[in-house]
C-alpha cells in the first residue's frame, strides 16, 4: 500500500506541476488514475471537480465528486479527523453541481 501510496502522491504533485505549465489534459489523466485506484486523499477529487466544472462537463464533475464520497465514507470509519469536513464538501459541490444539470433538463 505504502508503494502505491507514494505513486499517488508523486502523480499528484506532477499533475500539479502540469497544471502550472497549461497542461490541463495531461493533469486531468494522472488525476484520473488516483481516482480510479481510490485514492484517500481529497486533491485529485478537488482538482478534477474543479477542472470538469470550469469546462462545464458536468457530467464528469458529478462522476469524479460521487467516486470522492464513496470513497470518503468507506474511510469514516478509521476515525481520521479530516474525513467528514471533506465528505461535507463534496457532498455540497455534488448537490450543486446536480442542480445545474437539473435546470438544463
Amino acid at each position: 500500500m505504502s508503494n502505491n501510496f507514494d505513486t499517488q502522491v508523486q502523480r499528484n504533485l506532477m499533475g500539479k506541476q502540469l497544471e502550472k505549465e497549461d497542461k490541463v489534459l495531461e493533469a486531468k489523466a494522472l488525476y484520473e488514475a488516483n481516482i480510479s485506484e481510490s485514492f484517500e486523499g481529497s486533491f485529485p477529487y478537488r482538482r478534477l471537480a474543479i477542472l470538469y466544472r470550469k469546462k462545464k462537463m458536468l457530467s464528469d464533475e458529478v462522476r469524479v465528486l460521487r467516486k470522492a464520497i464513496s470513497v470518503f465514507n468507506s474511510l469514516v470509519s478509521l476515525g481520521r479527523s479530516d474525513i467528514e469536513p471533506k465528505l461535507k464538501e463534496f457532498k455540497e459541490e455534488l448537490k450543486k453541481a446536480e442542480d445545474k444539470i437539473s435546470k438544463f433538463k
